[in-house]
Parts: C-alpha cells; sequence; structure tokens
C-alpha cells in the first residue's frame, strides 16, 4: 500500500511546484502575443539623474544645469567657431572683438569691414558675461540688453591721442567713446566701433577695453574703467534731453575743468557744472546734474595725463590750430592720414544703409589722387 501511495503523493508535489512556473509562462506567451517584451522587474531607482537625463539621449554633466537666462545668452553661431577664433594667437599688433551672438556670416561681413581677416589680427569673443561685468549697476538692464552684437577694432599708437569711427551704432556717438576712453586711462590709439545691424553701441566699449588692454599689453585701472563706464551711460542719459553733441561737450568741459584744476569738493564740481552749462545754454535737473557731480566726483580722485586728455578733447572738439592743421593736410597727402585702421574700413561691407561717425576727417592713400588734391587745399 505504501508503495502505490508514494508516488502518488510525489506526482502531486510535482504538479504543485509547476503550477506558478506555468502560469508565469502562460502569461509571457500572452504578452508576447500582444507584442509586449518581458523584462524581468528590478529594484527602483530613486533620485537618478543620469538616468532621467540620458533617457532622452543625452549625457548629464555634474552641476551643468542651463537656465533659461543662460539659454538666451548663448551665442547663436557654434561653440567650435568661437574656441577656433579665441585660439588664433596671431602675431599682430591690432585686435578685433566679435560680439557672441554674431552668426559666421555676420562675423564674416565686420572682418570685412574692418578691412582685415582672421588671419591678419588677434580676435576675441566678448560674451554676455562679460558685458555684464562690465556694466552692471551702472546701466539698466534695457541698456544691457541680452544679447551681446558690438564689434571693435583696435590699434595702439604712440602719438595722436584717441581717434574713433563708428558704424551702425545709433545712441553712442564716436565723441562720447574717445571721451570715455580717456577716462578708462587709455591715451593713443585708433578705435573702430561697428556692428552689422544698428544697435545703440552701450556694449561696445567693453570690447574696445578688451581690445586695447590684449593689444597694448597693459591692464587698466579697474576703478577707472568703471568711471568710464559710468560717464558714457551719464552722458548717453544727458543725450536725451540735450542731444549727443551738447551733452559730449558738457561732459568733456566740465571733466577738463575738473581735472585741470584739481577740483574734488562737490560744492566746486557742482558750480564748474552750473557755469559750463549756462555757457551751453542748457539747464540740467537736479537728478542730472547730481550724476554729472557724482561722476566728477570719482573721477578727480585718479592720476591722469590731463595733457594727453586735453589732445584728444581737442581733436573731439576741432580746436586744433590752424597752423597744425595745415601741416596734417600737408602729411596726409604725401603719407597718409595716419589714421591707420580708421582709413581702411569697407562701409559696402555692411549694406547701403550703414550709419558712420568718426571724430577726424578720413583720408590717406586710399583716396584717390584728385581726393586727396582737393583735401590739401581744403
Amino acid at each position: 500500500m505504501k508503495k502505490r501511495i508514494l508516488p502518488f503523493l510525489m506526482t502531486l508535489t510535482m504538479i504543485a511546484v509547476n503550477v506558478p512556473m506555468l502560469a508565469n509562462a502562460s502569461e509571457a506567451s500572452s504578452d508576447s502575443e500582444n507584442g509586449q517584451a518581458v523584462v524581468a522587474e528590478e529594484p527602483e531607482v530613486v533620485d537618478d539623474p543620469v538616468s532621467d537625463d540620458t533617457q532622452d539621449g543625452d549625457v548629464a554633466a555634474e552641476d551643468d544645469t542651463v537656465t533659461d537666462e543662460e539659454q538666451e545668452a548663448m551665442p547663436i553661431s557654434e561653440e567650435t567657431e568661437s574656441e577656433e577664433i579665441q585660439d588664433n594667437h596671431v602675431e599682430s599688433d591690432t585686435v578685433v572683438t566679435l560680439g557672441e551672438n554674431l552668426s559666421a556670416e555676420q562675423r564674416a561681413a565686420m572682418y570685412s569691414y574692418f578691412g582685415t581677416s582672421a588671419d591678419e589680427v588677434r580676435t576675441i569673443i566678448v560674451t554676455h558675461a562679460d558685458e555684464v561685468k562690465y556694466m552692471a549697476g551702472i546701466a539698466t538692464d534695457a541698456q544691457i540688453g541680452n544679447t551681446t552684437n558690438s564689434c571693435a577694432y583696435v590699434e595702439p599708437t604712440t602719438s595722436g591721442g584717441i581717434k574713433v569711427k563708428t558704424a551702425n551704432l545709433n545712441f553712442v556717438t564716436s565723441a562720447m567713446i574717445a571721451s570715455t576712453l580717456t577716462t578708462a586711462g587709455m591715451e593713443n590709439c585708433n578705435v573702430v566701433a561697428a556692428c552689422p545691424f544698428e544697435v545703440s553701441g552701450t556694449g561696445a566699449l567693453t570690447g574696445i577695453i578688451m581690445a586695447y588692454e590684449t593689444a597694448s599689453g597693459e591692464s587698466l585701472d579697474e576703478d577707472k574703467k568703471e568711471a568710464a563706464m559710468e560717464e558714457l551711460i551719464t552722458t548717453g542719459n544727458l543725450a536725451d534731453t540735450l542731444g549727443s553733441e551738447v551733452a559730449t561737450e558738457v561732459m568733456n568741459e566740465v571733466k577738463t575743468e575738473i581735472l585741470d584744476k584739481g577740483l574734488t569738493d562737490p560744492a566746486e564740481i557742482g558750480d564748474a557744472v552750473d557755469g559750463i552749462a549756462a555757457n551751453h545754454g542748457v539747464t540740467l535737473t537736479e537728478d542730472q546734474r547730481q550724476q554729472v557731480i557724482d561722476l566728477m566726483e570719482k573721477i578727480s580722485q585718479y592720476d591722469y595725463d590731463i595733457s594727453s586728455i586735453k589732445k584728444t578733447l581737442d581733436n573731439l572738439s576741432g580746436k586744433v590750430g590752424a597752423l597744425e592743421s595745415a601741416w596734417n593736410s600737408i602729411k596726409s597727402f604725401f603719407v597718409g592720414s595716419g589714421n591707420g585702421i580708421l582709413s581702411q574700413t569697407n562701409d559696402e561691407a555692411l549694406g547701403l544703409d550703414i550709419i558712420t561717425d568718426s571724430t577726424v576727417a578720413e583720408g590717406g592713400f586710399k583716396d584717390g589722387l584728385l581726393t586727396r588734391i582737393l583735401n590739401l587745399f581744403k
């Protein structure tokens, strides 16, 4: 009897063990018939940022999250191009800066306008972060903007003061830039500030300063650079009501007087501001007046070569003497204007509607013989 019961119990045991396996096999077969793949269940993974990011085919990098604001500030051109330009260590005394948000085609247009090429000059890409570094706390968010497009071409010189030409800057003038660069501590150089399309130009000073420091190997005083940026914005604010020419003249004359006379007391600076404004037949609001006083009080604390500043400011106001003007005309006829890169620009590269402005009369050997003869007699 036991011999018959034992095989029967063993058979029941085997059937009981195989029932779940058969059930799973049946479910798998059913899922397979419905086109679904069966994967062994794994333990749940919690807080796995790499897994979340790589679901879309991306590789996550630690602390590399990009915010909406950072995305807006990113250049629209390819990163590889920027890196190639930044690594271009050309032996040259001239430096070009390009706004990071310009396309490759726009950058090529700027080289063409400047009359040079990437393999002839040292090139720096100016980022939005660079502009914020210089302008934060001085300019408004609207004046800073969220893209960087202004470009510059800088050529240090040994004499002649600061000469500036601009293209497609519809708010900042060449005279404003030249004056503020003296405040930054620059003395002699030729500067072209431009953009392939119209912009205000408030960010142009950032690229110019970066280009000058690279070209000259000289690090300008940080406080003077901040004062220069503040001067540009203050002059621009005055220009909204006084016009750019009058605003620039008032600022230049006040700056010259306080440095020439060594004025540092706010009351004395205020008297100088009032007198010069009256000479130009303008009345400043109390807020405008105080802005100028605060700025000039700051500038008065720094050491400047006043003769160098006057050289640049005299060029802006046309105070060059008749004899010097005649000699410059003769010299330009025989050896060129001496305006360097300002005489090499190609306006056609930026189209027919280009807006230009310059602190000097352009000329030189690129002009025809007849033009140079006419310039000589002018």
